[in-house]
Parts: structure tokens; C-alpha cells; sequence
């Protein structure tokens, strides 16, 4: 199944806009990537056949006007904390060594789960217990990004510098 491969922030009622500006770069890459607007507003989802990272690095170098955030998504599955539990361990278990500092962040958009605050601790809890990795809130060499979208919830261990945040013209 295609998963999108990235979130894309906007002001409210610029999504149409934030789709054209992203697709337009990735277009001489992948010219079947397509992008969605959700149900939730100033949120979209680009889905393309390159890596969300890749993806990530192109728009970088690009300048949009109504792009607020970038976030690159690993992997998505169907919003449920058991499956945001076990494929965040899944991804940490590749990149985060014992030692490592990492935290979790979770953005939750809609209520298939209880709170955001329950999947940081809970997914957080596993990565210590299982990886010997240690939490810092200050500078963490991980991010454990959960992006709540309604029925779907997308996670990327990521580096602060691979989110794409900008000052868009709204």
C-alpha cells in the first residue's frame, strides 16, 4: 500500500496552494506524486515513490511562500497505540544505539487516540527499556516523530534539522 511520504503545514485554507508549491518541486523527480488535504485544516500529505528523505532534501533547497513545516514520514499504520507502540520500536530499533538521547514527540490530530501525552511516555518507555536508550527534552540527537492524522498515525526517527520549518506568506 502507498503510504504518503510527507506532511506538509500551511495556514488554514492555503492546503490547494501548499500541494501546488510542494508537487511543482518534486515534479521533475516523480511526476505521479500527488498530494491530499485532510481532513484537518492547514494539513496535507504528499505522496511520492521517492524516499521521504530524499523528497525532504529537494524541497530544502527550493523556496515556497505558504509552506510552513515539512515532516518526512517512515512509516504509517492504522491509528491504534499498539501499532503506534510497535512500529516506532521497529524504526527505533534501526537507528537509535544504547545511550543515544532521543525523545518522543507526538502531534495527534483527531481522537483515535487517548492523548498525545500517552504515546510519548508509553513509546518512550519502550525505547529506554528496550534499547538502553536515555530521554533529553533539551537536545536529543533523535526525534521520535508521531504524526496523529485522524485513522492514520505516520513515524520517522528523524534529526532536528530534518524537519523543513518556514515562515510562510499567508
Amino acid at each position: 500500500m502507498l503510504h504518503p511520504k510527507l506532511l506538509v503545514t500551511t495556514g488554514k485554507g492555503k492546503e490547494n496552494q501548499a500541494i501546488v508549491e510542494i508537487l511543482d518541486i518534486l515534479f521533475e523527480y516523480d511526476q505521479e506524486a500527488y498530494g491530499v488535504k485532510t481532513s484537518f485544516d492547514g494539513v496535507v500529505l504528499i505522496y511520492t515513490k521517492l524516499d521521504p528523505f530524499k523528497a525532504l532534501s529537494i524541497i530544502r533547497r527550493n523556496p515556497t511562500s505558504v509552506v510552513f513545516k515539512v515532516v518526512p514520514l517512515e512509516r504509517c499504520v492504522k491509528t491504534s497505540l499498539d501499532n503506534i507502540i510497535n512500529t516506532g520500536l521497529e524504526l527505533a530499533k534501526k537507528r537509535i544505539r544504547k545511550n543515544s538521547t532521543f525523545i518522543v514527540d507526538c502531534i495527534r490530530r483527531g481522537r483515535y487516540v487517548k492523548s498525545s501525552v500517552i504515546v510519548e511516555r508509553t513509546l518512550g518507555a519502550r525505547i529506554i527499556k528496550e534499547l538502553g536508550a536515555k530521554v533529553s527534552f533539551k537536545n536529543p540527537e533523535y526525534i521520535v516523530r508521531v504524526e496523529v492524522i485522524g485513522e492514520i498515525a505516520c513515524i520517522s526517527i528523524v534529526k532536528r534539522e530534518d524537519i523543513i520549518r518556514r515562515k510562510g506568506r499567508v
